[in-house]
């Protein structure tokens, strides 16, 4: 990534202290009881990049804050206002995050736990499972990516009127997205990311505006975190399975190549939404980047192709002929369009491989 490495000078080996006077006036860093032990708040702490990352998470996940910040995914930009804090729920510790669109059709996001609810004007609510709502920090949560990324550090900058640590995560290979993230310099929580293409240009952007750390949101705040929300139905249920990945013997498609690093962590079969057919999906992630590959038969028998490049999120769609049957591949991730459009040309039947190999 030469362009990434001319604009941001890597300074190998640096130390970032923690200054403690960086924190806006009227403003603090930890909610009340909490020590700055938990949220990684000592020099000793966040001394690499490594710790860094590690302090960006905790402090994600213990701190109270509050804030506005803008999001952009290609073409598209919004701007959302968030709320974050950690209560006692029967005893244990458990998250509460909302995030609001502030732009566009009235919009929520509300997180109790693990749990998030969706909850668009005229729509029903939909529940899935996830880990931090703020943009990017989520990717970060798993701490298994260093085989195949590379984190330097890099110098010091100011974002929201804050001090801020700026961190380097370069692929090591052009089959993946780079990173830049700016992290609040006195608590380690995030200010700022763009994810980066091979030539670096930033294909998607997240950065606060204000952001206020009060140690404890309102009685207000804290009434509308723990409501109970609508139920969903059925089928605006997301559910994701902790299951194993099955076998190869019960994956009835190969896939010719894969990126190094990737690995599959999760396989289902469900109904089609536009045909009566099944369709296969596998994920794979490398710990920070993941996609899906999905696959069906095809009923138009018309070969064809189609690419959509929309901020991150990669598409190709493509219809091949196997004898007399034609199938349809999807591949959707986070990948850069080049590694998709490969992976989905690579796709095949089992059978066909089989006999390839022989």
């Amino acid at each position: 990534m030469p362009l990434l490495l001319v604009l941001l000078v890597a300074l190998e080996g640096h130390a970032f202290p923690v200054d403690q006077s960086s924190e806006p006036a009227g403003q603090s860093s930890k909610p009340a009881g909490q020590s700055s032990k938990s949220v990684g708040q000592s020099s000793k702490s966040a001394d690499t990049p490594e710790k860094w990352l590690e302090t960006m998470i905790q402090a994600t996940q213990n701190l109270t804050y509050r804030g506005h910040f803008v999001y952009q995914q290609g073409a598209n930009l919004e701007t959302l206002a968030v709320a974050h804090t950690l209560q006692k729920v029967g005893g244990k510790s458990e998250e509460l995050e909302s995030i609001a669109f502030l732009d566009g059709l009235p919009r929520e996001m509300v997180r109790q736990g693990k749990i998030i609810t969706f909850a668009s004007a005229g729509r029903e609510p939909t529940r899935f499972e996830h880990e931090s709502l703020v943009p990017m920090v989520g990717r970060f949560t798993s701490g298994h990516f260093d085989n195949h990324y590379k984190l330097k550090p890099a110098a010091l900058d100011r974002i929201a009127g804050r001090e801020a640590v700026q961190l380097l995560v370069v692929p090591t290979d052009r089959f993946r997205y780079g990173y830049q993230l700016w992290l609040d310099r006195r608590t380690g929580l995030l200010l700022k990311s763009v994810m980066v293409d091979s030539e670096g240009r930033i294909i998607e952007r997240m950065q606060f505006t204000s952001l206020e750390l009060p140690g404890n949101l309102t009685s207000q705040e804290l009434e509308r975190l723990k409501r109970k929300l609508p139920a969903s139905t059925g089928k605006n249920v997301v559910k994701l399975s902790g299951k194993s990945v099955p076998g190869k013997a019960e994956w009835s498609w190969e896939t010719g190549w894969i990126p190094e690093g990737f690995s599959p962590h999760g396989h289902s079969s469900r109904n089609s939404a536009v045909s009566s057919q099944k369709v296969d999906t596998l994920n794979f992630s490398d710990g920070l980047a993941s996609f899906s590959v999905f696959v069906e038969p095809d009923e138009t028998r018309v070969l064809s192709q189609a690419t959509e490049q929309i901020g991150s999120m990669a598409a190709v769609s493509k219809v091949f002929r196997n004898g007399e049957k034609y199938f349809h591949v999807t591949v959707l991730g986070e990948i850069p369009l080049g590694t998709a459009e490969r992976i989905a040309v690579s796709v095949r039947p089992r059978e066909q491989s089989q006999k390839a190999d022989k």
